[in-house]
């Protein structure tokens, strides 16, 4: 995907766009919108492939075609391109791996004209010496949080407050925070505190993990949430439900906002694996519960009533609430 970056999270003023055109190579980030399935695993990373774009899907968005073997032979995927490509266009693409998406890198396209040298722009460059050495590193696009978000569980506004402060203050938002800053909204103490201005702060890791939300838009954070307690959570935006049938038509509704959602998973002590989707889909909440024990799935589902009426009595339009087991 090589889209803009958001102004309000632009990365040391990192805009890359505006060097893609269907004859100027552009050393950025290319990721893969659609899942892929078991078909993902069968590219290689580090490997080379060449792509044409077949047409466009969306405002920024193209159909690839992909120049594979065996079972990638041919494969179409859609990626964010930017609004500079166009349908013919050859693309060079490098693989560099499968999570949270597929992730590729846009190569200078080989030319055989006289002459001609592609050019890569500044940032392109230096937006690939970060996610070389995150690569080097190790580095996943999950985010790890290094202590412990809230020391009062039971407390649910408490708990809601220290996790938006946690992300808040993670590092991962610290360009937003810096427009902020200019605005008046937000306070130099806190910028301070941020990861971006402490010592043994792996900057090359937490850049490419930005890069990750923008590109996936996609928020993945892992950490101890109380003291002995670990939770993996997720926000992103979700596909409304008729996104389908408007991809497969080449339609979609302008000005239509895409529903966003929460994942939390937690292996809870007593009550084993447990966890909560919610999606706000036009101001109205949808909650699904997946439990791994059947003890657990039957307890909650002896309190479904009182847990809807408890949302509901925070001010939420709850629009539908179900508990299944955890495949």
């Amino acid at each position: 995907m090589l889209n803009k970056l958001d102004t309000t999270s632009n990365i040391a003023n990192i805009n890359p766009v505006s060097k893609i055109t269907p004859v100027l190579a552009v050393d950025a980030v290319a990721s893969i919108t659609q899942a892929l399935g078991d078909r993902a695993t069968q590219f290689v990373k580090g490997q080379e492939y060449f792509a044409q774009v077949l047409s466009k899907a969306g405002d920024t968005t193209y159909n690839v075609k992909i120049d594979g073997k065996g079972v990638l032979k041919d494969v179409v995927l859609e990626m964010n391109l930017g609004s500079a490509a166009q349908a013919g266009q050859a693309l060079l693409l490098r693989y560099l791996h499968a999570n949270p998406a597929p992730t590729f890198l846009l190569l200078p396209t080989p030319t055989n004209e006289a002459g001609s040298a592609a050019e890569i722009s500044p940032a392109a460059q230096l937006i690939g010496q970060i996610l070389s050495k995150a690569d080097n590193d190790g580095v996943t696009p999950r985010f790890a949080a290094t202590s412990i978000v809230t020391h009062m569980p039971s407390n649910a506004q408490i708990v809601a407050h220290d996790l938006k402060h946690a992300v808040s203050n993670s590092g991962l938002f610290y360009e937003s925070h810096l427009s902020e800053l200019v605005q008046s909204n937000q306070s130099l103490m806190s910028i301070r505190l941020e990861p971006q201005n402490q010592v043994n702060t792996s900057l090359a890791g937490l850049v490419s993990q930005q890069l990750a939300i923008l590109e996936n838009q996609r928020l993945s954070w892992h950490g101890e949430v109380w003291s002995g307690q670990k939770m993996d959570w997720d926000v992103y935006l979700q596909q409304k439900e008729n996104d389908t049938s408007q991809h497969s038509s080449g339609t979609h509704e302008v000005g239509v906002e895409r529903p966003i959602a929460s994942e939390m998973t937690l292996h809870l002590p007593h009550l084993g694996k447990v966890s909560a989707r919610i999606s706000i889909i036009d101001g109205r909440m949808r909650v699904g519960i997946l439990a791994e024990q059947t003890q657990t799935l039957e307890s909650l589902k002896s309190q479904k009533l009182s847990l809807a009426k408890a949302i509901e009595k925070n001010g939420q339009q709850l629009d539908r609430l179900t508990i299944t087991h955890h495949e």
